[in-house]
């Protein structure tokens, strides 16, 4: 029976220790705001030309379907730089929550 105790938890993994970044997207068109999930450690790309790293999302509005397309570009202590959206703006986490 331990063994398979020692197996679910290497599988789950420690669920408090969440590495992702979020951040917040809100669609032009109908101004639904999306909360999304960057993971450093797998979606960084990095970019030789600026020694940075650099992402690429679709944002989907679960509601209305309204998309965007978000750029996120991070410095090399992969701090996140500039963020530009196609079809939406960036907006804090503060809007998300009164949405």
């Amino acid at each position: 029976m331990g063994l398979f105790k020692k197996l679910g938890r290497a599988l789950r993994g420690n669920a408090e220790a969440d590495s992702g970044l979020y951040y917040y997207i809100k669609l032009k068109r109908g101004g639904e705001i999306v909360r999304i999930r960057l993971e450093p450690r797998y979606e960084l790309v990095p970019n030789y030309d600026t020694e940075g790293y650099t992402t690429r999302k679709t944002v989907v509005g679960p509601k209305t379907f309204q998309r965007a397309e978000a750029v996120f570009t991070f410095n090399a202590s992969r701090m996140l730089d500039k963020v530009d959206v196609d079809g939406g703006e960036l907006v804090d986490e503060s809007e998300w929550l009164a949405q």
